[in-house]
């Protein structure tokens, strides 16, 4: 019959489990959690003996958590990272134009907390843009900016004057947004589950 001794045990036990499987997703840790308690609840009814002991034994056979966890999914070496100066410089930089796009870049690829598949999306993210203005350019060829001209002007098209057009137009919009994307999915990513903090008992 379970004490408060033994539920003690088990809820140590557990609790030590979770802590150890905080770089899963939630729904697999969860689950994984879910799958031990099960099989020390079907352990301790196979038990002959009741009590501290029975709970002691059935927790030594199925070894610490962390080997657990270990063996169901391993930790991978950038999850251990968390975010730091690095990171934030470069999640600031690459919404800078131009040099800050450059200096983001290899702060992103020299830092442990990005994978290397998050490191080539934010990368890809980044250039896609300025691909895509590059292309329009090349698209629009030399006719791509026409001069305006008055009604009634009949002076060689070369001699045209043209109208100064003022305020940013859209390829500096484009141009200053287009680290945006990269640096939003970059810091989404840093996002992580903090591990779960042991409750008094």
């Amino acid at each position: 019959m379970p004490t408060m001794e033994t539920d003690r045990l088990i809820d140590d036990y557990l609790r030590r489990l979770e802590h150890a499987a905080a770089h899963m997703r939630p729904a697999r840790r969860t689950e994984l959690v879910a799958e031990i308690r099960e099989h020390i609840e079907i352990a301790l009814r196979q038990e002959q003996a009741a009590g501290e002991a029975a709970v002691r034994n059935v927790l030594d056979r199925l070894g610490p958590p962390e080997e657990i966890v270990e063996a169901a999914e391993p930790a991978s070496p950038h999850s251990q990272v968390r975010a730091g100066k690095l990171e934030i410089a470069a999640l600031i930089a690459l919404i800078v134009p131009f040099m800050g796009w450059l200096i983001g870049t290899v702060l992103v690829f020299a830092s442990g907390a990005w994978s290397r598949r998050d490191k080539l999306i934010g990368a890809l993210l980044l250039i896609l843009p300025i691909v895509v203005l590059g292309l329009g350019f090349v698209a629009a060829g030399p006719n791509g900016s026409e001069e305006l001209v008055a009604p009634g002007d009949t002076r060689p098209v070369g001699e045209k004057e043209e109208v100064p057009i003022s305020g940013p137009g859209p390829v500096q919009f484009v141009l200053f947004v287009a680290g945006l994307p990269s640096a939003l999915y970059l810091g989404w990513q840093l996002r992580r589950d903090p591990a779960p903090k042991p409750t008094e008992s």
